[in-house]
């Protein structure tokens, strides 16, 4: 059981790791941009962009990115 957990949590980083590295942070700020985001997601709406960006700030962070694609509100 414990195993099946760690393999689970696993997967899980590798998944978010993948998407993260799909998006490229351009300007090296540590957030990612709409543009930068939807380099790596041709479709990706203002709207979708707005509940990743769950702080309102403009920008997707690394974690907001992480919480995203754990809740599947895009792929990983």
């Amino acid at each position: 059981m414990k195993f099946r957990f760690l393999l689970a949590a696993f997967a899980a980083s590798m998944a978010v790791s993948a998407v993260q590295a799909a998006v490229v942070d351009a300007d090296g700020d540590g957030s990612y941009s709409f543009d930068e985001m939807q380099a790596a997601y041709a479709d990706l709406s203002e709207e979708v962009f707005a509940q990743i960006d769950s702080d309102g700030n403009g920008t997707v962070s690394p974690e907001e990115l992480a919480a995203a694609v754990e809740a599947g509100v895009i792929e990983g």
